[in-house]
């Protein structure tokens, strides 16, 4: 039995593939760009070496940090955003190369 075509336009087909484009990029920049693989290494470790890191991200209820932890938490969160920045870097140059792709394809250029 064939499925009926449903049209969907740009943005809500881009919108329903994102969380794949998303996770493909990630796995791309871990296998391909060294210093985020670096980074992905970082923030495992300090996750894994400091639960406390889980408690403080995922936990409910008040938490108290000890200066040291507090340094810790700071360093994961710097490793975190560190490595967001290049996944979006790599998300916007991606853009621009699907853009371009879908232009020529469409003949606007």
């Amino acid at each position: 039995m064939n499925e009926p075509f449903i049209f969907q336009t740009l943005p809500e087909r881009i919108a329903a593939l994102f969380p794949e484009i998303d996770s493909d990029t990630a796995i791309d920049l871990l296998h391909n760009n060294y210093e985020y693989g670096l980074l992905h290494q970082r923030k495992g470790e300090l996750t894994e070496r400091h639960p406390f890191i889980s408690a403080v991200l995922e936990g409910e209820g008040p938490i108290a940090l000890s200066a040291e932890e507090h340094k810790i938490l700071t360093d994961y969160l710097d490793t975190a955003t560190r490595m967001e920045d290049m996944e979006r870097m790599q998300l916007y140059f991606r853009g621009h190369t699907d853009g371009f792709s879908y232009l020529k394809k469409i003949g606007a250029i």
